[in-house]
């Protein structure tokens, strides 16, 4: 009888040491990978911020300190002190947020229209909203600068776009290029294509029309993109330098990222208080970014946009 029960006895698995270990060491591989990522991507950051309190002579010590010995607050004193500083502020609000609400309102509708409504060329005109995301946008430079010059009855033009300068130097002729980017189309379509038309249809049998389906229904469900939207298209307006230097010629419209380039020209740059400058322009981005997390984190996972 003993002999039937030693010969019934399931056999215990053995576990050899590399099955037991490897999903440890896996871990462990994995989660130093990502810490060596972000300390690469945020000690630039800190870098920044610590010159930005250290003195001149500090600026400049061999071997550097990572930690200042004090904390020089004049150096942030002296950065807003700058004589055209305020007027770079408001200069750069009117451009981040004027190319951030349009770019909500048109991305919106535009995506709207292709997830949902039916109408020739649809495709076609999907397809090259999507071959434009391909196009390196420095190769627009100049063919956007040439139409925005050409507005026709703007800036002393004639109805043919000649004799004035169109909308040079305006806050107009820096949002407008900027207020419907092909990403944001694209997004938005991909977020209305994921919702079940079943709501559009109960709104139709109720006799909704069309923009009020867009609007009280489709529009609230797509918060979490919007939001996506609105954070990348303020941290594309806020930190673009480009766009803003070919289009301004005059002083009085330039933005803080042009300021900035002012700031660290010339052989007698502080560059602590340019880093002083650099942590305040980018404390709004960090800002926006941080109300709107949730909202983002959301976006990324239910907007159909994958790496």
């Amino acid at each position: 009888m003993s002999d039937i029960a030693q010969t019934a006895a399931p056999a215990v698995p053995t576990v050899s040491f590399q099955q037991r270990w490897w999903p440890v060491a896996e871990r462990a591989i994995g989660y130093g990978l990502l810490i060596f990522a972000a300390l690469a991507t945020i000690t630039p950051f800190l870098w920044m911020v610590s010159t930005s309190f250290k003195t001149d002579a500090e600026t400049f010590q061999f071997p550097p300190n990572f930690i200042p010995n004090s904390l020089v607050w004049q150096n942030y004193i002296d950065a807003i002190a700058g004589p055209d500083t305020g007027r770079q502020l408001i200069n750069s609000l009117v451009f981040a947020l004027g190319s951030t609400a349009s770019n909500m309102v048109f991305c919106a509708l535009a995506g709207y229209a292709l997830a949902r409504m039916q109408f020739k060329g649809k495709n076609l005109i999907f397809a090259l909203v999507v071959g434009l995301l391909m196009v390196p946008a420095q190769s627009q430079i100049v063919p956007v600068f040439l139409i925005v010059q050409r507005i026709p009855f703007a800036g002393g033009n004639d109805w043919l776009g000649n004799g004035g300068t169109g909308l040079l130097n305006t806050y107009w002729g820096m949002i407008l290029p900027t207020a419907a980017t092909p990403f944001g189309i694209f997004m938005m379509r991909q977020f209305f294509s994921r919702i079940p038309i079943e709501y559009e249809e109960s709104a139709r049998l109720d006799g909704a029309k069309t923009f009020t389906i867009f609007w009280r229904i489709l529009l609230p469900l797509a918060r979490p993109a919007m939001a996506v939207l609105g954070v990348l298209s303020f941290q594309s307006a806020w930190n673009d330098f480009i766009w803003p230097l070919i289009l301004t010629s005059q002083r009085e419209m330039a933005t803080l990222q042009i300021g900035l380039q002012l700031l660290q020209s010339g052989p007698d740059a502080r560059w602590n208080v340019v880093m002083a400058m650099a942590t305040l322009i980018t404390l709004p981005v960090i800002i926006v970014f941080l109300f709107a997390q949730r909202y983002v984190i959301d976006g990324a996972v239910t907007s159909g946009v994958k790496g």
